[in-house]
This record gives structure tokens, sequence and C-alpha cells, in this order.
């Protein structure tokens, strides 16, 4: 379990995030939602350990996250921010092998295991038509499968997303929060991710907290957190929020005012 509690956190003077507390358990696919600019990418940033807090701590089971050495650290939790340079022309599979680091010796030599490791997530991400291409030379979706591949040879039970999906079509968006899915149904991994679509939170996630103003705002499953008042208050429009035919989960619908008035 990732117990988060009380954190206030901030860049120079300004305060983001004020008294954050909530846990995040194993096999968690676990959502962060809120306007832009309301602290999300900061939070993730702090559970990993990249930036430090004003007060508060967060744990893994028990034990403090400052307590573990940054090798340690990186055989927990693997980390997809929202930026990645992919400009430098590396093969897909040069690429990839880079998320074997916390494994591997001094002389980062890679071990047949890595090899295997490596080849074992290119089969579950069915990407071996791409393993000998450029990684520059990708299209947006098929970086972001090499992306998620080099976190998933990290070999951590604990993976974090900020925006998996930011610039991708709706194909794309759903291929790659199936993908997600899969890794937190079939391999239990523990999924945390930050996300603008309301619905795709509502549709993947079971579990998600909605920062409002740097604080929580509603925390629990997708239909406490998704109701029309607070997301209405939170994102300042107007919407009603219906539950999916198919797979009973909510979505939310925005409403032009001048249609309701």
């Amino acid at each position: 379990m990732i117990r988060i509690e009380n954190i206030s956190a901030g860049y120079l003077n300004k305060k983001v995030l004020k008294n954050i507390s909530c846990n995040i358990y194993k096999k968690d696919f676990f959502g962060i939602i809120g306007k832009n600019g309301t602290g999300k990418s900061t939070l993730l940033k702090i559970i990993c350990n990249l930036i430090k807090s004003y007060s508060g701590s967060i744990s893994i089971d028990d034990k403090n996250i400052n307590s573990f050495s940054k090798k340690e650290f990186a055989k927990i939790i693997a980390f997809l921010p929202q930026y990645v340079d992919t400009s430098m022309p590396f093969t897909v599979s040069e690429f990839i092998m880079f998320g074997r680091y916390p494994y591997m010796n001094i002389f980062k030599i890679p071990s047949s295991y890595d090899y295997a490791k490596v080849k074992e997530v290119i089969g579950f991400l069915q990407i071996e038509n791409l393993t000998h291409r450029k990684i520059n030379e990708l299209s947006g979706g098929e970086k972001q499968k090499i992306l998620i591949a080099q976190v998933l040879v990290q070999e951590t039970d604990i993976i974090i997303f900020d925006e998996p999906t930011l610039h991708l079509d709706i194909g794309n968006q759903n291929n790659i929060l199936k993908i997600l899915r899969d890794l937190n149904e079939q391999y239990a991994k523990t999924i945390i991710l930050t996300l603008h679509d309301l619905n795709a939170a509502g549709e993947f996630c079971n579990k998600l907290v909605l920062i409002e103003d740097g604080c929580v705002c509603r925390y629990g499953t997708p239909e406490k957190v998704l109701n029309y008042k607070d997301i209405e208050r939170v994102y300042k429009t107007t919407v009603v929020v219906k539950t999916n035919p198919i797979s009973d989960k909510p979505y939310v619908i925005p409403v032009s005012k001048n249609k309701i008035m």
C-alpha cells in the first residue's frame, strides 16, 4: 500500500498541494483528475520522490520513501512522465533496454536475462515489427508503446504515468489504456496515472481522486467521484453525468448553458 499523509508541496514560494491524504492499494488502477495547474503532476513527482514536499509523508508498505536508495526505489516504482526525449536515433530495442539499468552492474552491460526480459515485453506489447526501427522515426502512438515497454522492463509492481494518452487520437488512447488495464488485471500491477479525459478515468480506473485547488475534493470509486455537482464546481462548466449502458460506468457529458436556459 502507498499511504499519502498530509502532503503539502509547491515550487519556490507557491504552495500547489495542500494537506493531500489518500491510500493506494495493491492492484488499484488509480486515477488523479482535476483542472490544469491543480497539482496532479506535482503529486506524481512527490510519490516518485523526484521532488520533496513541504510537509507530510509518503510510505510504501509502511516504509518511508526517503529511506530507499535510488537503485532500490527504481525496482519498486517506474515512472513515465509526460515528456520524454525521443529525438536521439536509438533503435527501439536499444531504447527499451535503458529500462534495465537499475539491474545492471557498474559497467552497464546487459545480461542474458536483460535481453530475455526485453524480448518478453516486446512480445506482450506485440511490437516485434518496430524493434529495428529508430525511436525518432515512429508515430506518436508507436512511441507511447515503446515508452511503456521501457517502464515495463523495469519490473516494478507500481507503474506511474503522467498523462499517458496525451496528444493521442481516440483509437490510440483506448489501445494504451487497454494495455494498462491488462497489466493491472493480468499481471497485478498497481497503476497510478493522471488523466484529463474524465470518461476514460471513469471507464478504466477503479479508484479516483479529484484535486481542487491543491486539495482533495473527492476520493473513492468513479461512481462516487464523478458526480455532476463536484465536476461543475471544479471545472467551472455545466455537465450531465450518465451511466454507460454497456459498461455501467459513469460518463460525463458537457452541456452548453445556452441550450438549457
